[in-house]
């Protein structure tokens, strides 16, 4: 009975142990969400279907500077063979006296034979074709362009999870704050129950109290309900499945420092970001279809070999009328553009004005990049600022809640001193959190603007 008892308290222990790890792991860090983000957003897998796409066109034009070989076989039965009309020199090829005066003076000879086929290979090659060669330069940089899109995506699946992610810390920060001040109040209802019941203090005052008591359970819940939907759009970002229930480290706040750090000040340059890169390809694209046009002027030689094998006979390839007979060719074939009526010349122009709006986008998202560094750099100085305001404010609010606490317990401050004790205490405790959500904001924000995105998926901490 011992031995089966001692086996069954195991079992229960390696239960619980194992439950115990099943819920740890369900628990979800920053590094967990960012990997599961990039493994499953939809929009990252339709970037990737695109770079695959890019891949086979480039394999496509790079197919058509190889040999085309091509092989061809036809059959035909001549239901009605082609008949031609020429004039009639057997009757004034005879004598005189053997001529028929009476003969027409054309004649109708028919053609060929019943059946007829052949069978044959035909070879091509591009030997200069500056065109087909500039095309393979396009499906090089459109790979190039499909790959920093998958880049650019990324990145902004990052940017967008890191901000859920520690919008959803915040929001829960601030349900325990709230929960902590609720816990403060109920204690102190208890106290004065008892104390009503002893006749020491007014009823009114006790219903107050409850009253209080409850609306900050319902701003909990509001704030709590805030945290799940935030948590929905979480799952909508990293690909999770909706129905399933997810839980994310709660924040460390003695692990938040001052963020400026060097990764986090190098110094601005706009060629590590990927849209400016992405850009620059864009316009490497644009001069490439614009050399397009320019070589649409120039020759084009290529190379054709042909060899065929044919029959006919009018006994379907049997008999004394079944013929074959290989011919075959090889030869150059040159083209040479002369007039187009000014066509490729307005193309060409076009291509020029393309080239000089990419360059003004350039300088446009040059500036835009520089400005949200700029602006970046600010918001976290401010909210650096806020966070050490907003704590002290919360340490303020709990004293002066705990001092209204006690100055009622003497006698010397009313239960309306009390009530807006606690709600200074959850405002400020809400406002902390805000500071808090803030701050990272900031850091993830800075982080984009310096290229430095990626830093996080390998950040096991809190943003810093």
């Amino acid at each position: 009975m011992k031995r089966y008892c001692f086996i069954t308290i195991n079992l229960a222990c390696a239960l619980l142990l194992n439950t115990l790890g099943l819920s740890a792991q369900s628990v979800y860090t920053l590094q967990q969400c960012l990997e599961y983000a990039v493994e499953n957003n939809r929009n990252l897998k339709k970037s990737q279907y695109d770079r695959e796409k890019a891949a086979y066109a480039r394999q496509e034009v790079l197919g058509t500077l190889l040999p085309q070989i091509n092989g061809t076989a036809n059959l035909n039965d001549n239901l009605k063979k082609a008949k031609f009309i020429m004039p009639n020199f057997m009757n004034s090829m005879l004598p005189p006296p053997a001529q028929d005066p009476n003969a027409p003076k054309y004649m109708t000879i028919e053609m060929g034979t019943n059946f007829n086929a052949n069978v044959g290979v035909s070879l091509s090659q591009q030997l200069l074709n500056f065109s087909l060669f500039n095309m393979l330069d396009i499906a090089k940089t459109a790979e190039k362009m499909a790959e920093l899109s998958i880049e650019s995506g990324e990145e902004d699946v990052i940017y967008q999870t890191a901000n859920l992610f520690y919008a959803i810390q915040s929001t829960e920060y601030a349900v325990d704050g709230i929960e902590k001040s609720i816990e403060l109040v109920r204690k102190m209802l208890a106290t004065m129950e008892v104390n009503y019941a002893n006749g020491l203090v007014k009823k009114i005052d006790v219903d107050r109290l409850r009253v209080n008591l409850v609306n900050l359970t319902t701003q909990k819940n509001v704030v709590r309900n805030a945290a799940d939907i935030q948590k929905n759009l979480l799952k909508l970002q990293m690909g999770f499945d909706m129905e399933s229930p997810i839980a994310i480290e709660p924040i460390r706040t003695e692990q938040l420092v001052d963020s400026t750090t060097h990764d986090d000040l190098m110094p601005f340059a706009p060629e590590n970001l990927t849209p400016y890169r992405l850009l620059m390809e864009r316009m490497n694209m644009v001069k490439l279809q614009k050399k397009s046009a320019v070589f649409e002027n120039m020759p084009t030689l290529s190379l054709m070999f042909n060899y065929q094998y044919s029959g006919m006979s009018d006994e379907f390839f049997r008999g004394e009328t079944n013929y074959w007979y290989p011919t075959s060719l090889v030869g150059l074939n040159l083209r040479v553009p002369i007039f187009s009526g000014f066509s490729r010349r307005a193309k060409i122009n076009q291509n020029s004005i393309e080239i000089s709006k990419a360059q003004e986008d350039a300088q446009i998202l040059g500036q835009s990049l520089n400005m949200a560094y700029l602006n970046a750099r600010m918001k976290l100085t401010d909210a650096l600022g806020t966070i050490e305001l907003q704590a002290d404010n919360q340490e303020l609010a709990r004293e002066v809640f705990n001092v209204a606490e006690k100055n009622y317990e003497l006698g010397l401050s009313s239960m309306a001193d009390i009530l807006n004790a606690s709600q200074s205490l959850v405002q400020a405790q809400l406002s902390y959190a805000n500071a808090l959500n803030d701050y990272m904001k900031a850091c993830v924000e800075l982080k984009k603007t310096t290229g430095s995105i990626r830093s996080l998926l390998n950040d096991n901490q809190q943003v810093k």
